[in-house]
Parts: structure tokens; C-alpha cells; sequence
């Protein structure tokens, strides 16, 4: 690796010296180079790095990106990455301890001493303008968690909240700060516990604030909180749970409870008939006495629809409601193991599973679409498609007889079913989650209850997975949980795991086994199966969750899919002279079934010269073109076809499924 010489932005500081301390990093090098290392030293011209080649001293002005941890090279130095989410932006700022990334919606001072860190972009981009004046409103919710919705969808998560200028700041749990500016904000929402002093106040607008209020003027008030404050004015209110003193009256409008109501419990269709809309999916009912449910009162009711589709995937999702379930099995059952002991209750906030395990199709999709490594295990039932190129084999693609894309993906591993998941948003289901789903609250033997059957997926053939859904089914609508093929868990394996994990939402993150689930091999829905998590069996499928307040959320967010989907190659003297070649750029060998590029009429023999005018004659070229380019973005390919020049525009990462 040549060393390099230019200025060193004085931003780049902080994250050597915390990588100093010894864990190795990868330098990536705006050519697209890699060098491996761990900090040496540093200063405000360049970086040392202590790599199995020595000390080599880098000039910042020729790093594109700097990896902390997982190995995943990054296509772009305009972007960044915390906890495995990323965004557009980069580094403006750094110190010894965190560094400053500019993104769309405002800054994040990130702890660099933290391990949230997976990459950091230093390639300066251009990024959309916050134009919109503050409109944002305020919620409360019961659990102890700040929450900022964004505009674009997005959600900020954090223990802390409070105001700085222009900002809402959130502090997360790797204590990294968000600064969102108030324009990029559509809700906050405050744990309840702190908000305790507020009143509600709502707008003609439909805007609901909850927060102190206080009079400002004798036709203002102002409204303040943790979010900041705001003045409005008195005949912009609607409703307002304030009261003032009686030496300074009240003229914010009061709710008053109409005179014919009795004071009962209303019935669920009655409210439901009083519900108010306010925005993107929500309501607000205005009860008159409290509503309970169980005898109990409750402040707060979700309502999510039994089965969602997600349109990217395919995969159709059931709602397991959140509660107490008994999870194990009986002690009088015979033959029970050990590690199926004590049953107990056990608590599962509400969460969405596929009714269904991920089919061959829905695995397909991913292997053809997603810009995974290839150390992903491509399963017992997809073939892999290979190109003749020059009188050599390529492997250009996936593919499955067409007889056997409904039928559970088999054949693959741990990391592999971790990878989907990755790709989609999803989660492999825990332990808990699994078995609730699987056989609902009451304890029972079978999905079905607890007469025995004998209708179920014998592992004999590769039966579909709707095959059994009248039979193996759970009181939630999961089909096939009982019989094969066996279903991994997100969970370790832990002999003991019962005695030592919590009762509420319980979770093992550590051991050398994983869990995989299946009723038909010990005859009980409570069986658990230690697996080699490196190990590819064909008896061994995975179905997905979501958490249920995160899905609506996860499914609207773009897959990380290819840009573009083809095989191309660079035309060199040989490629001209065995596929009648002229013109200098990549030659386009293999188009992806669905892909944007096959959807655009990009066509095997095209040579692509350009990408958005500039000039491409080599792989680096392309990747440089398509620097930055985000899902949804729109490139013109100008391609030589059979020596007409023509212009193709590719709506990016956009596949059909």
C-alpha cells in the first residue's frame, strides 16, 4: 500500500485516538483501497497507523471512510453508520472523544468510547434543507423512552430530551446526541412519569401539545416542556386541560362532560364511534369515565390489525397481542427434558410473526437483490445460474424450480437467516416469542390444544407452507410451528435458561448453541433444539418478526437491494473482438429477472459508456458515478447498443419481486 500525502482535516482526532487503545480499524482510501490497522498516532496533517507492514503514515484528504467494526466496507464516504442503521452524511467535526456528522435533519455528536460506531464517511455531501417552519407535536407514551418521529418516517430513540437553539436534542443509550432540527421533527414523544405537570392543549390546527402552561398575555398563552416552548394564541386553542386560578380566569376552552352521560363503562364500540381523527392513522377518543379492560383502568389502547402484508417482501405477518403467557411444559407430561423446566408466566410485548416460514421464493428474492457477501448459504432448494463469459464460468445469479417456491427455504444457517433479516428490517422471533405464537397463553401441548393429530409436516417431502394451515395451526394464526422443518430462534441455548432469564420479554445472547423449535421430534410444542449456529441443515427453516409499534414503520423503509442488478464486464480487446464491440465502457453480460435495470430495458450486448454524463470505462468509474446514490434516485445510462447511442433512465435499487 503506497502512502499518500495531503492535508489532514483537523476532524479526524478524536476516532484515532480512541482507536489507539488497541482495537483495529480499516481504512478506506477514496480509490476504493483498503488498509487494515490500529492507531499509532495522529495529529492535524495525518494519521499513523501500526499495520503488519509498519508504521504508515495517511494523509486524512485520501480517506474516503473509516470502519470501526463488523468489516463491512461501505460504498460511499458520503454516509455513516450507528448500530447497524445508516445515514447520508459526514464528519465535520471531531475531538478526542466524539466526533460531529452533519446529516439531513441536523447533527449527532457521537461517543466515540462507545461501540455504536461501525463507519464514518468523510466525503462531504450535498443534503436536502430543513424548509419547513416547526410544526411538530407532542405526545405522551407509557414507556420510559424519548421518541422523535421524523418527517421522512424515521424514528430517534433516547433516554434524554431537551432543547438547544434551533434543536431538539436526544441523547440515546450509547450516550451519541442527536440534534434534530425542530423542521425535521413531526412528533415527540415524552414517557408519561415526566410529564406529570403537563396539560394538553390542542389547536385548530389539529397540533396537540403537551406541556406547562402558563398566561403570556391577556390573548396569548405559552406552553413549555422539555421540547422547548411556544406562544399561541387563545383563539387558535380548541380544547386545553389548563385551569387557571380564579383571580385570573380562564378562557381556554374547557371540555365539559355532557350532562346525559351516565357513569358506566362505556363498551369498545362506543368508543371507537367517538374517536377523533388526527393524523396519518390516529385517533383520539374523549372518554368520560375511565375505560377498563380486565378491571383494569388503562390510559392508552393500541389497535393493530390482525394480518399485515409487507409490500417489499411479500411475507405476510399475524399480531401475537402482548401479555403473560405460560411458556415450558408441564412437569406431569411424560418424557419432558430438563431444560423445558420450571414452566412459568412469562411476558411478550405485542409483536408481529410471519405467519408463515420464509419461503424459497422470498429467500431468492434476497440472494438476487441484496448486496450481501457471498458467504451467505444459498439453501437446499436454489441452484446457482452461471454465464458463459469468454469461454469461462460466472456465477451471475440464483435460481429455484418454479414447483418449489412456496415451500419453506431449507438448507441454510444462523448468520444466513440473520442476513435476511438484516436485509428487510426483520428479526429472527425469540425463544418466547416463538412459543407464544406457537401455542397462545393457556399452556397447551399443540398448536391445536391438546388432543393429539397426525396432519402435519412429516419432513418426508418438501411440502408447501400453507399445506397444514388448517390443521397446524396456532390460536394466532401461525401456520406449521409443530411439525418440520425445525425453526431457528434469535436466542442462545442454555440448558438452565428458564431458571436465570427474566419473566418479561426474556432473552440468552450468549452460548455456543442456538435454539431451534419444532414440536414433532418430542411429540410437545415445548421441545427445544440446541444448533450449531455455522452449520447449514436441511431440516432447518426461520420465520421473522417485527416489533408491533416499530412495523408500520419497518415496511415503509427501503431494502438495501443493488442499484442496478447486472453483470457487467470491462470491455477490453478480447471482449471487442468475441462480442463485436467498439465502443470503451462495461459491457452488460447478464441482466437480473425483476431487477431496476431489466425494468428500465437494459438488455444483454449494451455497453454502458456513461452514468449521469460522466464517463465510465472501468468498475472504479461506476462505483464513482453511483457514489451517494441512495434507493429511489433516478440515473440516466447512456449505452451503445449494437452502435446506436441511446439514453436509459434506471430508477435505482427499485426491484420487482
Amino acid at each position: 500500500m503506497r502512502t499518500r500525502i495531503s492535508v489532514l482535516s483537523i476532524f479526524l482526532v478524536a476516532m484515532l485516538l480512541l482507536l489507539s487503545e488497541g482495537f483495529a480499524i480499516i481504512v478506506v482510501y477514496r480509490d476504493g483501497s483498503t488498509l487494515e490497522g490500529t492507531i499509532e498516532d495522529s495529529n492535524s496533517n495525518y494519521v499513523v497507523l501500526n499495520t503488519t507492514l509498519g508504521k504508515i503514515q495517511i494523509p486524512v484528504s485520501n480517506i474516503r471512510s473509516i470502519v470501526f467494526k463488523n468489516g463491512t466496507i461501505p460504498q460511499s464516504g458520503q454516509e455513516f453508520s450507528l448500530s447497524g442503521k445508516r445515514y447520508r452524511g459526514y464528519v465535520t467535526e471531531l475531538s478526542k472523544d466524539y466526533a460531529v456528522v452533519t446529516t439531513w435533519f441536523g447533527k449527532i455528536k457521537i461517543n466515540l468510547k462507545s461501540d455504536s460506531v461501525d463507519f464514518l464517511g468523510f466525503e462531504k455531501a450535498e443534503l436536502p434543507g430543513i424548509t419547513s417552519e416547526s410544526f411538530f407535536q407532542v405526545e405522551l407514551v407509557l414507556n420510559d423512552y424519548y421518541i422523535c418521529s421524523l418527517i421522512n418516517g424515521e424514528m430517534i430513540v433516547g433516554l434524554e430530551l431537551n432543547t438547544s437553539g434551533d434543536y431538539i436534542a436526544v441523547v440515546d443509550s450509547y450516550k451519541n446526541t442527536f440534534f434534530i432540527l425542530k423542521g425535521a421533527l413531526e412528533y415527540i414523544y415524552i414517557p408519561y412519569k415526566y410529564a406529570k405537570s403537563y396539560d394538553l392543549v390542542v389547536l385548530n390546527t389539529g397540533r396537540k401539545l403537551y406541556g406547562v402552561v402558563k398566561k403570556f398575555s391577556d390573548t396569548q398563552y405559552e406552553i413549555s416542556g422539555q421540547w422547548g416552548k411556544v406562544v399561541v394564541n387563545q383563539n387558535d386553542i380548541v380544547f386545553s386541560t389548563y385551569k387557571e386560578t380564579k383571580e385570573q380566569p380562564s378562557q381556554i376552552v374547557q371540555y365539559v362532560q355532557p350532562a346525559q352521560q351516565t357513569t358506566k363503562v362505556e363498551s369498545t364500540a362506543t368508543l371507537i364511534e367517538k374517536a377523533i381523527y388526527d393524523k396519518d392513522g390516529v385517533a383520539t377518543i374523549v372518554a368520560d369515565v375511565p375505560v377498563k379492560v380486565e378491571g383494569k383502568e388503562v390510559r392508552k389502547i393500541n389497535i393493530y390489525p390482525k394480518e399485515i402484508v409487507d409490500p417489499r417482501t411479500g411475507v405476510t405477518f399475524v399480531l401475537v397481542p402482548g401479555g403473560v403467557f405460560k411458556m415450558g411444559a408441564d412437569a406431569s407430561w411424560r418424557n419432558v427434558e430438563e431444560d423445558e423446566l420450571p414452566q412459568r408466566e412469562v411476558y411478550v410485548s405485542s409483536f408481529y410473526i410471519s405467519k408463515y416460514p420464509v419461503t424459497v421464493k422470498q429467500y431468492l428474492d434476497f440472494l438476487k437483490a441484496s448486496q450481501t457477501g457471498s458467504s451467505i448459504i444459498v439453501g437446499k432448494q436454489i441452484n446457482p445460474v452461471e454465464i458463459d463469459f469468454l469461454g469461462q464460468k460466472v456465477r451471475a445469479s440464483y435460481s429455484a424450480p418454479a414447483n418449489l417456491l412456496n415451500v419453506p427455504i431449507t438448507g441454510i444457517n444462523y448468520a444466513s437467516a440473520k442476513a435476511y433479516c438484516d436485509w428487510a428490517g426483520y428479526q429472527l422471533p425469540t425463544e418466547a416469542q416463538w412459543e407464544k405464537a406457537a401455542r397462545g397463553t393457556d399452556g397447551r401441548r399443540y398448536p391445536w390444544g391438546n388432543e393429539s393429530q397426525t396432519k402435519y409436516n412429516d419432513g418426508r417431502r418438501d411440502y408447501t407452507v400453507d399445506e397444514f394451515e388448517n390443521v397446524d395451526i396456532s390460536p394466532y394464526g401461525v401456520v406449521n410451528t409443530y411439525g418440520y422443518p425445525i425453526e431457528l430462534c434469535r436466542d442462545y441455548y442454555a440448558k438452565d435458561a428458564y431458571k436465570k432469564l427474566p419473566k418479561e420479554n426474556p432473552l440468552n445472547t450468549t452460548g455456543t448453541y442456538v435454539v431451534g423449535r419444532a414440536g414433532v421430534l418430542a411429540g410437545r410444542i415445548t421441545d427445544r433444539i440446541p444448533l450449531t449456529p455455522s452449520e447449514p441443515r436441511n431440516d432447518v427453516t426461520f420465520r421473522v418478526v417485527m416489533d408491533a409499534e416499530e412495523a408500520f414503520n419497518i415496511i415503509k423503509k427501503p431494502l438495501n437491494n443493488k442499484l442496478l442488478g447486472i453483470t457487467w464486464f470491462v470491455v477490453n480487446e478480447n471482449v471487442k473482438k468475441q462480442y463485436n464491440v467498439k465502443s470503451e465502457g462495461l459491457y452488460v453480460a447478464f441482466v437480473e429477472t425483476g431487477s431496476p435495470a431489466q425494468l428500465a430495458g437494459i438488455k444483454i450486448g449494451d455497453v454502458i459508456v456513461k452514468i449521469d454524463g460522466k464517463t465510465v470505462k472501468s468498475f472504479d468509474d461506476a462505483l464513482k458515478a453511483l457514489s451517494g446514490k441512495k434507493q429511489g434516485d433516478i440515473s440516466t445510462l447512456t449505452i451503445d447498443r449494437g452502435g446506436k447511442v441511446i439514453e436509459i433512465k434506471v430508477r435505482l435499487g427499485i426491484w420487482l419481486f
